[in-house]
C-alpha cells in the first residue's frame, strides 16, 4: 500500500492499493492517477470489503466509459449486502473508473493535448506510463497501482453507449473455464462468445490468468431498478460460487441466450430512425428491423434482418448518421 499524507472529506489518499495489507473491515480511498492540464490529480473512489476470513479477491469496476454508469448504482445497491464478519476474501469495488469522462457525460477519456483525443479506455489496458497518450498513461495507472495484485476475479459493469441499449449482456471468453462459470452466475438475458479485444480489460484480464466478464447492463446515463436487482444478484451468486458469503446461487428464473456472432446492421444515411423490434425478440431472416425517414418524413429506407437472430441492441436516440447502427442481433452459427 502507498499512501499519501492528503485526506480528502476525510478519505485518504492513495497511490497504489495492497488490499493484503489492510486490517478488516470496511475502507473508503481516493486513489490517485495521472493528473488533467491543470495538474490536478484524478481521484477515483475505491471501497475495499475485507472480509474476517482470507480467501478470494474480487474486483468490481463501474463506468470505465464515463456515460455508463447504471453500474455505479449496482456497487451502490450491493454495500449493504457484504458483512466484513460473513464474507471469506475480499471485495474491491470501484464505482467510477473514468472521472473525467463521467463529467462529460461521454464513452471516453478525454485529453487536452495537440489533437484533443478522446480515447476509449477500454481499448488502452494495460496502458503505458510513457505514452504521448494521456489516457494510455491514466490505463497504466489503473492496471499496475489499483487493479494488479488486488484481483483473482474482474467484473467490469458497462452498458451501451449513449443512444443504444441493450438487455443484460455479457462479454465472455468461453475458451476459459473460469469465465464460463462466471458467466453462468450471472442472470444474463444473452452472452456472446467473445475471443476478447486486444487492450480492454476483460480481454487482458484473461491473458494475464484472472478471469473476466464484460457485464452489460442496459442503456447509458441511467438508474434501471431491474437492472440494478439483476446486477447485484450476479454479483451476489458469484461470491456464493466462489465460496466467499453463504447462500444460494438463484438466477431469477432467467434462461440465458448464447451466441457465437453479433450482426450489426447500420444506415447507409443519415435520417430519423424508427425501430420495429425489441430488445431479446427472435427475429426471421428478411423480417423488417428499422425504417429510416428524411426531415419531410418521407421513409427513405427499410432495414431487414440478414439473417435469424435475436434482437441483442436497438438505437434509442432518433438522430441516425451514416453508419451509425439501428440494431444489432445475435445469433449462433
Amino acid at each position: 500500500m502507498k499512501t499519501t499524507n492528503d485526506i480528502i472529506d476525510g478519505v485518504p489518499v492513495i497511490e497504489k492499493l495492497s488490499v493484503d495489507e489492510l486490517s478488516v473491515g470496511k475502507h473508503h480511498f481516493f486513489f490517485k492517477a495521472t493528473t488533467d492540464a491543470l495538474g490536478n490529480y484524478h481521484r477515483i473512489p475505491v471501497i475495499v470489503i475485507k472480509g474476517s476470513e482470507v480467501g478470494r479477491k474480487l474486483f468490481i469496476q463501474s463506468t470505465l466509459h464515463g456515460d455508463e454508469v447504471q453500474g455505479v448504482d449496482v456497487i451502490h445497491q450491493l454495500l449493504p449486502h457484504l458483512d466484513t464478519d460473513k464474507l471469506t476474501g475480499t471485495v474491491v469495488l470501484v464505482p467510477g473508473a473514468n472521472p473525467p469522462g463521467m463529467q462529460l457525460a461521454s464513452r471516453y477519456y478525454p485529453s487536452l493535448n495537440d489533437t484533443h483525443t478522446f480515447t476509449n479506455l477500454n481499448r488502452m489496458m494495460p496502458g503505458d506510463a510513457k505514452s504521448s497518450n494521456a489516457a494510455s498513461r491514466f490505463a497504466h495507472a489503473l492496471w499496475h497501482n489499483l487493479y494488479m495484485g488486488n484481483a483473482d476475479i474482474f467484473l467490469d459493469l458497462h452498458t451501451q453507449s449513449t443512444g443504444t441499449a441493450f438487455p443484460l449482456f455479457l462479454f465472455a471468453d468461453y475458451r476459459n473455464a473460469e469465465v464460463r462459470r462466471l458467466a453462468a452466475l450471472q442472470p444474463a438475458d444473452q452472452i456472446l462468445e467473445d475471443d476478447g479485444i486486444d487492450g480492454s480489460v476483460e480481454t487482458e484480464m484473461v491473458a494475464v490468468g484472472i478471469p473476466s466478464l464484460t457485464v452489460e447492463l442496459g442503456s447509458a446515463n441511467v438508474f434501471d431498478p431491474d437492472m440494478t436487482k439483476r446486477g447485484v444478484q450476479g454479483i451476489l451468486n458469484t461470491l456464493v460460487d466462489y465460496g466467499m458469503i453463504e447462500g444460494e446461487v438463484d438466477l431469477l428464473g432467467i434462461e440465458s441466450f448464447v451466441g457465437n456472432e453479433d450482426v450489426k446492421i447500420t444506415t447507409d444515411h443519415g435520417g430519423f430512425a424508427r425501430v420495429q423490434v425489441s430488445l431479446n425478440q427472435d427475429v426471421a431472416e428478411g423480417q423488417l428491423l428499422a425504417t429510416l425517414s428524411n426531415a419531410f418524413g418521407e421513409i427513405t429506407a427499410e432495414y431487414t434482418a440478414p439473417c435469424d437472430g435475436r434482437v441483442l441492441s436497438v438505437c434509442t436516440s432518433p438522430l441516425r448518421e451514416p453508419g451509425s447502427t439501428l440494431v444489432q442481433l445475435l445469433r449462433r452459427v
